[in-house]
């Protein structure tokens, strides 16, 4: 049986550029593009569509 992964809070503003994340809005898995945008790398996202984010968003990355 496979468990879920275990997340870490994080703010976006925190992360490293190129770095995966994990967005609870969306539910969908992002990597960080510049200090405001990201990239959807799963779902319907195929890395090349950037989507905003400010700073204090809360993301979280896998443990």
């Amino acid at each position: 049986m496979t468990s879920a992964p275990t997340f870490s809070r994080i703010k976006f503003g925190d992360l490293e550029i190129g770095q995966r994340f994990y967005d609870p809005i969306s539910a969908e898995y992002f990597v960080k593009q510049s200090d405001t945008m990201a990239a959807m790398v799963t779902g319907m996202g195929d890395g090349t569509v950037p989507d905003e984010f400010e700073a204090e968003d809360i993301v979280g990355i896998e443990q």
